[in-house]
């Protein structure tokens, strides 16, 4: 009995250090080859065709989350770039929000009817 704790022992040893080294970076040797094959959206601006031309690696249960997680955070950061500067644009050449033109509207129509 004694014989198989020690052999169960230096087994779970063994796999611990080796899921250890596994892990650790190594000076001089490049980062591992992975099995993701998605190439994920460029710096910069994102159009339309690189939304539509973008893929995610499967994985069991549908798509990687990293990958997906990635993209979304990315066009989030571009479509509040762009609503600002679409903002920035407006004020500058006077043209009321959509929220103040629906006021406006309601307003002027409001006069009408009395």
């Amino acid at each position: 009995m004694i014989i198989l704790g020690a052999v169960v022992a230096v087994l779970v040893l063994g796999a611990g250090l080796a899921w250890l080294v596994a892990r650790t970076d190594v000076p001089g040797v490049p980062p591992a080859v992975t099995t993701e094959s998605a190439v994920p959206l460029p710096a910069g601006p994102v159009g339309p065709d690189q939304v539509r031309d973008l893929r995610f690696d499967q994985a069991v249960r549908g798509y990687r989350m990293a990958q997906v997680d990635e993209a979304l955070r990315r066009l989030g950061q571009e479509l509040a770039a762009r609503d600002a500067e679409i903002a920035r644009l407006r004020d500058q050449a006077g043209v009321p929000r959509a929220t103040e033109a629906r006021h406006a509207h309601a307003d002027l129509l409001g006069g009408m009817d009395g």
